[in-house]
């Protein structure tokens, strides 16, 4: 049963008894654990690698008392254990989904892919939403870390049903760290992260999901670091907290109960040039912002309370205006370290808020809207993006142009944090105005509110390829807020980083296969015989969709194959991308597609056989291609269907 949204102001949400719903200040907060690597290697050219592996899986969490609610999580547990690493120190990172086959409450595939949010990673290691893995699979992941310090997320991406997934669990943090940061601020246990999230529940301690027809879910409870309303004891001195926003729909205006200013020193990017106080801010979804606070000023005993103000269309409950409390003890003041009595004024530069305006080389301008039920950026949806081949693209800057960009937000009612992938950029206005003072960092996501237009500049430096810009309301963003822009390449030319191709899964526990020939299957290979589980309507208060139907053609009806692109370059490789769908639009992933050249005048030959994946596209790529020229190519579905087409040559 879903909880209905019936004002901006509510009582409750959750369907809990009175003795198993959580209190404020009641829990202890936790820090998540730190991993570490399972071995560390050195590269030809000198740079260390870490090798870390992790498990997604289904996992039991104590949230409200007395009762157990199933999460999915990062080795088990909600958040998942940060990762911290110096900069310049690589890190391939094997990501197992071992999860159920489909989601026990929800009825969806988990398939899962992994976004490191604020990386400049190559397109096939960003989480791209169509680049999948399966259950019984694995992805090896590599991120290089050369970017000044910052606090980094990663998180589940998987196409139309990241909300679900991030809600349920896969979230965690990544430290990134350098010399300037380690020289100015807190570090160790008085460098705090603290990921907040919010969640309802049904009577039996399950998480419950209403996103209000795809406008965004808004939960009764906060959590911090996966804790209901918890607290910390603190000494008289500085702390840093590491403060992200992981709630799938609800913005944040966080305020001390005091009344005093708090010193926010780093943005999504990094380090600001220069430190800002502020007695509150705004903070949407997916945004990071590090914040000083001083309690050398609060005598032993004192509790001081971090706050919410909330924000224009959020909707709030009788304890969503709390989120934690410190609580000032009387220890002895450790002032070891860096920052531990005085706040930073100066900081340090970067390359985002380096930029000038006369760098720019375009203007391009953009809406974020709903359109008849479905949420569209600069007019585009991800279902476009999918059947374009993955080659429609909202813009198209070469590589290390600057541009500006203008995101407008008139269609009323919402507010948008928009993500940009691969970039950091700096806020030039808003509403004509100057960016407010928490924001004057290198960004990757920005507040687009109620009526509001922004500017922003960036440079598209770093990597060439396809990558994402999207709503981070995560309900927006499955319905359908979602669009690409390619860097520095053509969409419709090979591209050796394809964010779905490139780099492919594996089983586990099997060694990666060579990436790029045409003995690669385009997705796991086998389907586990499994079905979903039943679903009770009494145990969620969210409405829950029926099981994804199994992959077997409907009786009578064959698999509908098209060649969308195909192209051999003589000596160099060869391309050939398709869809493979059930009359209509229903995805035939259990279909394996064989490929045959039939350049006339010779004996047809086979070129290669592939797998559909779970949006029913398949790609195959050979390294080098054939030795004599494909100008014909011909695919046979094992489920029925086939097509022909020319071979482009160029």
């Amino acid at each position: 049963m879903a909880v209905p949204l019936t004002s901006v102001n509510a009582k409750s949400a959750s369907q809990l008894a009175s003795r198993n719903m959580p209190k404020p200040y009641q829990r202890t907060l936790p820090i998540p654990e730190v991993l570490k690597p399972n071995s560390t290697v050195v590269d030809p050219d000198g740079h260390k690698r870490h090798l870390y592996k992790i498990e997604q899986k289904a996992a039991l969490a104590n949230i409200v008392p007395g009762l157990s609610t199933p999460i999915l999580g990062y080795n088990g547990t909600f958040p998942g254990p940060t990762i911290k690493v110096n900069q310049g120190e690589r890190i391939t990172l094997e990501m197992d989904n071992v999860l159920p086959l489909f989601h026990p409450q929800w009825g969806y595939r988990l398939d899962t892919s992994t976004h490191l949010h604020g990386s400049a990673s190559l397109p096939q290691f960003d989480g791209y939403a169509n680049d999948l893995t399966g259950r019984d699979y694995c992805k090896d992941y590599e991120y290089p870390n050369f970017q000044p310090a910052r606090t980094l997320w990663y998180h589940d991406h998987a196409v139309h049903n990241t909300g679900q997934s991030v809600y349920s669990g896969l979230a965690a943090q990544y430290h990134l760290h350098d010399e300037v940061e380690g020289n100015i601020l807190p570090q160790g246990k008085f460098d705090v992260p603290l990921t907040i999230s919010d969640a309802m529940f049904a009577a039996n301690g399950s998480l419950g999901y209403n996103d209000n027809t795809h406008s965004g879910l808004w939960g009764d409870v906060v959590l911090v670091n996966g804790a209901p309303w918890p607290v910390m004891k603190v000494q008289r001195r500085i702390y840093r907290f590491r403060i992200l926003n992981a709630s799938i729909a609800r913005s944040y205006r966080f305020s001390l109960s005091t009344g005093d200013a708090m010193t926010i020193v780093a943005t999504d990017g990094g380090l600001m040039p220069a430190a800002q106080q502020v007695t509150s801010w705004r903070h949407g979804g997916a945004e990071r912002y590090e914040v000083l606070i001083d309690f050398s000023k609060y005598p032993a005993g004192k509790r001081v309370e971090l706050r919410n103000l909330s924000n224009k269309n959020n909707v709030d409950y009788d304890f969503t205006n709390k989120v934690m409390a410190f609580d000032v003890t009387d220890e002895p003041v450790d002032t070891s370290g860096p920052g531990a009595r005085v706040l930073p004024t100066l900081l340090a530069p970067s390359n985002a808020m380096s930029l000038k305006t006369s760098d720019s080389v375009k203007t391009r301008r953009m809406r974020v809207k709903r359109d008849n039920d479905v949420w569209t950026i600069g007019g585009m949806t991800w279902d476009e993006v999918v059947e374009s081949g993955y080659k429609k693209v909202l813009a198209d800057p070469d590589l290390n142009d600057v541009e500006i960009w203008e995101i407008e937000n008139s269609s009323g009612g919402w507010f948008h944090p928009v993500h940009i992938h691969l970039v950091d950029f700096q806020v030039l206005s808003r509403n004509g105005q100057a960016p407010f003072a928490h924001e004057r960092g290198p960004k990757d996501v920005v507040y687009v509110g109620e009526g509001e237009t922004v500017r922003l500049l960036m440079k598209f430096e770093h990597n060439r390829g396809r990558y994402m810009i999207h709503c981070h309301n995560l309900p927006h963003e499955d319905h359908d807020m979602m669009a690409q822009f390619s860097v520095g390449i053509d969409p419709n030319d090979v591209d050796p980083n394809h964010p779905v191709e490139a780099v492919r899964p594996h089983p586990i526990n099997q060694a990666a296969p060579v990436q790029g020939t045409a003995e690669v299957p385009a997705r796991q290979t086998t389907q586990p015989a499994e079905v979903a589980a039943p679903v009770g309507t009494t145990t969620s208060p969210a409405a829950s969709p029926p099981a994804p139907a199994q992959t077997a053609a409907p009786v009578g009806q064959k698999d509908v194959v098209t060649i969308t692109a195909a192209r051999h370059r003589l000596n160099k490789e060869m391309t050939l991308i398709g869809t493979s769908k059930f009359a209509g639009s229903t995805a035939a992933t259990s279909a394996t597609v064989v490929l045959f050249d039939v350049t006339p005048g010779r004996a047809a030959a086979r070129l290669g056989t592939v797998k559909a994946n779970t949006l029913g596209t398949w790609t195959l790529t050979v390294k080098p291609g054939p030795t004599r020229q494909v100008t014909a190519v011909k695919a046979e579905s094992s489920v029925g269907g086939t097509a022909t087409t020319s071979v482009r040559t160029s």
